[in-house]
């Protein structure tokens, strides 16, 4: 009785295999009681050890040097299929790509601005500033969007020049 006691106890500890429960029909039922728990009586078998398995012949496969290759006995090589006919590839006609207009922006775009800096422009500006701001020249009308001559230069030429190089040289680049 004192071992059943143990049992019980263990039972309600959580300390008890299931295997242990399964073969106590008892311990079983109070556990399907307590815990909710269904625990059957199980009887762990190997699937190979199966008495009804057909019996497997066992073959030892020869063996080459190349150890990667797998020998299949009484396997023939399957025969190799033939290609099928693939269509020719199309050669590539050389089209003449867009750059020419790039490239004439480009240099445009660099002559206007070093004109700029050497004061071309200065014409159309009746008073101090010979040089167009490109940063105001929505402004070309008054005094802002006209720089100094020569010696000084601002950012937005700088920028002028940077991009118009920039521009040319990806232009010229492109295939």
């Amino acid at each position: 009785m004192a071992s059943h006691e143990d049992k019980v106890k263990r039972l309600l500890d959580g300390d008890i295999d299931e295997a242990e429960i399964a073969a106590d029909p008892i311990l079983a039922s109070l556990a399907e009681r307590i815990f909710g728990l269904n625990i059957e009586p199980i009887t762990p078998t190997k699937e190979s050890q199966d008495p009804n398995l057909p019996e497997v012949e066992v073959i030892t496969a020869v063996t080459s040097h190349d150890s990667m290759v797998e020998v299949v006995p009484g396997a023939a090589p399957p025969a190799p299929l033939p290609m099928p006919e693939l269509p020719s590839i199309p050669e590539q006609v050389a089209t003449k790509s867009g750059g020419g207009k790039l490239k004439a922006f480009g240099i445009l775009s660099l002559i206007t601005a070093i004109a700029n800096i050497f004061g071309a422009f200065g014409f159309l500006n009746g008073g101090e500033g010979t040089r167009i701001n490109w940063a105001g020249i929505h402004n070309i009308n008054n005094e802002m969007g006209w720089s100094e001559a020569y010696p000084v230069l601002g950012i937005p030429d700088y920028v002028a020049v940077a991009c118009s190089i920039i521009v040319t040289i990806i232009a010229f680049r492109r295939k």
